[in-house]
Formats: structure tokens, sequence, C-alpha cells
């Protein structure tokens, strides 16, 4: 266990300030994301309560109303996620770019400085810390970018739900 933790750490060194900034990142990405799922899940619970809720409602215009109550307190919730999250994925592989820039840079200025250590060491270094920082920004990137897709596509579907419960309750109603 000390060894993975002893080698993260030299990882994470290796990648530079923008790893660290890359590693703050992930952590509001995915707890962004966790919490909008999690938000989500509940709302997929209290759907079952807002039928029970639909079928009190005596009129149209109630029922109208009641689905835009529920829509507007617990489905905007996660609706207001939801270009925050697509903003924070895209600014995963745009960090890793950054951090491949500060690698070639590290690369370049060892290439031409006169310091005294080898030209080589701080040409791998930089090199080095472009693909860990092009790595990592992958790394973070794709995972969220499926884990989004679904939520959107999750969302959609409850969405669809509450209308279709709205609209059963509206022909119901209709009916003499």
């Amino acid at each position: 266990m000390n060894s993975f933790l002893f080698e993260l750490q030299s990882l994470i060194n290796e990648g530079g300030i923008v790893l660290w900034l890359m590693l703050v990142l992930c952590v509001v990405l995915y707890t962004v994301l966790a919490s909008s799922w999690w938000g989500l899940l509940s709302l997929k619970r209290q759907i079952n309560d807002f039928g029970q809720t639909l079928d009190q409602a005596q009129t149209k215009e109630l029922v109208a109303d009641e689905a835009d109550l529920f829509e507007l307190k617990k489905l905007a919730w996660v609706h207001r996620r939801l270009p925050v999250l697509s903003v924070l994925i895209a600014l995963a592989p745009l960090s890793g770019l950054l951090g491949t820039v500060a690698g070639m840079l590290t690369t370049f200025a060892g290439m031409t400085g006169a310091s005294t250590t080898k030209p080589i060491d701080n040409i791998s270094t930089g090199i080095s810390q472009a693909l860990i920082s092009t790595q990592a920004g992958l790394l973070m990137a794709i995972p969220a970018a499926l884990l989004f897709s679904l939520l959107k596509s999750q969302f959609e579907h409850v969405r669809g739900i509450l209308d279709q419960f709205a609209a059963q309750r509206s022909v119901t109603i209709s009916l003499p």
C-alpha cells in the first residue's frame, strides 16, 4: 500500500502544478456529477407520490399547476446542474492540453538552457509532464462524458414520466 501511495505521489509531482489543478477539477466535477445522480434517483422515488397528488386534482388547471410546481421545485434542481457539468467536462481535456503545453515549454527550456543538469533530464521531465497531464485530462473527461450522457437521458425519461402522469390525469378529468 505504501509503495502505491509513493508511486501516486511521484506521478502527481511529475505532472506539475497543472496536474494538481486538474485533481481539484476532477474532485469538483465528480462531486457535482454524483450529487446530480443522487438528486435524480431521489426524484424518481418521489414521482409515485406526485402521481397520488395528481389523482387528487379536480381540474385540468390544477393538474397543470401541480405538474409545473413539481417540475419547478424538484426537476429544476437537476436541470440547473446540467450546464455546469457540461462546462466542467469540457474543461477536463482542455486542462490536459494546458499541461501538455506546460510540459513542452519545460522541454524546450531544457533544450536551450545552460544549467548544471544534463539537457536530457530537463527534456525528459517536460515530456513526462506533457504526457501525464494529457492522459489525466482524458481519463477525467471520458468517463464523466459517458455518465453525463446517461444522466441527461435519465433526466429526459423522468421528465417524460412527469408529463405522462399529467396528461393521463387531464384525460381522466375530461371524461364524463
